[in-house]
């Protein structure tokens, strides 16, 4: 963590961080990083074991205020939870990275699964964002990040509803960078390619991968988009996604890109 202490992210946006999906991955490495940087934390996840035991690590390791908040982000009442945590705690910056991921057929998944996916990837990040970022507003200073999908620059097959939920969030947190800049609150978009999360573990996606589809760990992601808030309104996180980003969206038309994918993804299903 000898990096992070060098982001001096905590003046900037503390004193509280909200982390989504905070329990494992990607949110777990924000939560790592931003405790190392001296923030008090607000971890959010349905996973109580794992929460609070993160929590309690955080708290002990760092000397700071670290809170498991347990739940389930796509239920109706989100907007009063994040009223209610916005009025006990000063939140500087959030970290909207809960998601769900299906992978299967478009018309294999319920419709249900597929409402529950918009419910948490689209309407709980509008909830938080909106809330949380409306009281950073007024205060003159925040940082919101979202963590969307190298996905969503381009649609996928066999992700196709992830992927577009995921292009909901880059498109958010683009949009409200260039609206917000210069008012002290400042937004990002993080795509990350394929990433060595509990999703992608139990879904075997990081076997037998071709050349063209690298996979990272959730460190390195979570460090540099901290690292980029407040410089650009999104990121491709590590050379080899920005690799495959720039060859698969910009030298190559889209439907051979969708093509490409299509038998990635295929021969990773088996």
């Amino acid at each position: 963590m000898r990096d992070t202490a060098k982001l001096g992210l905590h003046a900037r946006y503390g004193p509280y961080a909200l982390v989504t999906g905070a329990a494992r991955g990607i949110g777990r490495a924000f939560a790592t990083h931003l405790a190392a940087d001296g923030f008090d934390l607000l971890l959010v996840d349905r996973e109580a074991g794992d929460t609070i035991a993160l929590a309690e690590e955080l708290g002990a390791d760092h000397g700071i205020d670290a809170r498991a908040l347990i739940c389930d982000l796509a239920e109706p009442n989100l907007s009063a939870k994040a009223e209610e945590w916005v009025s006990r705690y000063e939140i500087g910056l959030l970290v909207n990275n809960a998601g769900i991921s299906l992978l299967d057929p478009f018309f294999d998944i319920s419709l249900d699964a597929h409402l529950a996916t918009l419910d948490l990837n689209c309407r709980a990040t509008l909830v938080l964002t909106y809330i949380l970022g409306k009281a950073m507003a007024s205060r003159g200073s925040g940082g919101i990040i979202i963590v969307s999908s190298a996905s969503g620059l381009s649609g996928s097959p066999y992700f196709c509803h992830y992927a577009a939920t995921k292009g909901y969030g880059l498109n958010l947190a683009c949009g409200l960078w260039s609206e917000l800049r210069g008012s002290g609150v400042e937004a990002l978009a993080v795509c990350p390619g394929m990433t060595d999360t509990k999703p992608v573990q139990d879904q075997g996606l990081a076997a037998d991968l071709p050349f063209y589809v690298p996979v990272t760990g959730p460190e390195p992601v979570a460090l540099a988009a901290l690292r980029a808030l407040g410089k650009k309104p999104a990121l491709v996180p590590t050379w080899a996604d920005r690799m495959s980003a720039g060859l698969l969206s910009k030298l190559l038309p889209r439907a051979w890109t969708l093509s490409i994918m299509k038998r990635s993804i295929e021969k990773m299903r088996g």
